[in-house]
């Protein structure tokens, strides 16, 4: 494999076409060279399978030219065109076949559609094709001539599921056949969706007493996944259906955080004729909830979403407790989406997908997160920890001087490293305010014949202001006292 003094470097590998000397009939070296196919090599020899049929161990040396690079990934399962053999020697056209078995020294055992079965080099397969439950494809099927023979035209269908020689379709007509692979001429659509239960989708669904697959699609929600690539979808007018998984022609996806547009409940609670755009605060199975850019918070069938506006979760790094913020805020009055931002402190994440963030103002505000536009500072570190006088220190003036600059002085920091493994909620440090983090919680929140000691008093009026509810249980806030005994 070198020209004059010049040495080419060439990687071979089982399955490579290549040109190459061979033993003649006194077990020598021939003058000239012929074609053949790579099977397997070691340290100095290679095994070749020339194209008219004879096998040969030669020399490395012998080989003077790779032809064709080889480099197909092949399965128990797959169809492929493979040339066969055809008398002793290779045929230079290609059938359609079926791997049944991997074999060692770079050989397949194929099954080609006239049922015969031939072991061949690997390097014959021209091309791979590797069907999987979901792939839209187009096959023969069987007639009703009462044999069941093999119909002369093609018809388009959906992989349900397959064994390793054969497939079972769902054509359009909704005929469902097991076939063999060979029956499959051409795969439309390959499969490359992983749709899970309460995922939005476009579906195609069925139509008319035969129950065919529709030409267009509508909007509806998996709501379970069988083994044998069926799944379950409740459309937006309430109808159910069991269909092929391969009928969904693209997922929805959308989540907290968010902006979407959507249709939503009028006055009778019906679905609206236009849409609007909110912002995702949870979801369920079936439904979502969401925050309208107006004010009004609704849960509408996750069907109700036309579109995403604004990936939030993409677009927004994820936020930690103490950044610096900048957000849109409630309007005064009506709670709806201000046009503008400010800047604001993240103080608190809170249930539901919304967050407690403290603005120049100093008013505190619970948002839903996908309000936030970008985080413009990261605070990192830790803050140290408030620590109480114990009853030794507490008759000592300078212990009590010590610990009150102590509190007075704390470093202002991240609170990431607060909390516990796994918790989508940081808690404060005992006895420290929930929304601000910073000074103690001396407020009592009264809601009904219940009430909760969780803020600082300056919070808690801000909170009562504001109109929002209370951070623990999200119940409205009737008053609010301050307590003047230990803090919780």
């Amino acid at each position: 494999m070198a020209g004059g003094n010049r040495g080419t470097l060439i990687r071979l590998r089982p399955g490579d076409r290549v040109r190459s000397h061979f033993q003649n009939r006194l077990g020598e070296r021939s003058s000239g060279t012929d074609v053949g196919t790579l099977l397997r090599f070691t340290t100095g020899e290679a095994e070749v399978q020339f194209d008219d049929g004879a096998v040969q161990c030669v020399s490395k040396t012998w080989i003077t030219e790779r032809l064709v690079q080889w480099d197909f990934d092949v399965a128990v399962g797959d169809l492929v065109h493979a040339h066969y053999v055809s008398g002793k020697g290779r045929t230079s056209g290609t059938d359609l076949g079926v791997v049944l078995d991997v074999l060692d020294g770079g050989r397949l055992n194929v099954r080609y559609q006239d049922n015969v079965t031939q072991t061949i080099p690997m390097g014959w397969v021209e091309q791979v094709m590797r069907l999987q439950a979901g792939d839209r494809a187009k096959a023969h099927f069987k007639t009703n001539d009462g044999r069941g023979g093999k119909s002369l035209k093609t018809d388009v269908g959906t992989v349900l599921h397959l064994t390793t020689t054969d497939v079972h379709l769902v054509f359009d007509d909704r005929v469902e056949q097991t076939l063999p692979k060979t029956w499959v001429v051409q795969r439309i659509r390959a499969w490359d969706l992983q749709p899970e239960v309460g995922q939005v989708a476009d579906v195609h669904f069925e139509v008319g007493e035969e129950r065919r697959r529709s030409i267009g699609t509508d909007v509806g929600i998996v709501t379970s996944a069988s083994s044998e690539g069926r799944v379950a979808v409740q459309f937006q007018d309430g109808a159910q259906q069991m269909i092929p998984m391969g009928w969904i022609g693209r997922l929805r996806k959308w989540g907290i955080g968010d902006r979407v547009q959507s249709h939503f409940k009028t006055g009778g609670g019906e679905k609206s004729i236009g849409t609007d755009v909110a912002t995702v605060l949870m979801t369920t199975m079936l439904e979502v909830e969401l925050y309208f850019d107006d004010g009004v918070v609704q849960s509408v069938s996750k069907a109700w979403v036309a579109d995403r506006i604004r990936d939030w979760c993409v677009e927004v790094p994820e936020v930690a407790i103490g950044d610096v913020v900048a957000a849109h805020f409630k309007r005064p009055g009506n709670q709806c989406r201000s046009a503008q931002m400010d800047r604001g402190v993240l103080v608190s994440m809170m249930p539901r997908g919304q967050v407690s963030i403290k603005f120049q103002d100093d008013i505190t505000q619970v948002i839903p997160k996908g309000w936030i536009e970008a985080v413009v500072t990261r605070w990192s570190g830790d803050r140290a920890p408030r620590t109480q006088p114990s009853q030794a220190e507490t008759g000592s003036a300078d212990a009590g001087a010590n610990a009150a600059a102590s509190s007075d002085c704390k470093p202002k920091g991240s609170q990431k490293g607060d909390a516990a493994a796994g918790s989508d909620i940081i808690k404060p440090r005992i006895g420290e305010c929930v929304v601000c983090m910073d000074a103690r919680c001396d407020a009592v929140i009264v809601h009904g014949e219940t009430c909760h000691q969780s803020t600082c008093f300056r919070c808690a009026k801000h909170l009562q202001h504001q109109g929002d509810p209370c951070p623990i249980c999200r119940e409205p806030i009737d008053t609010v006292c301050k307590h003047h005994g230990e803090y919780c």
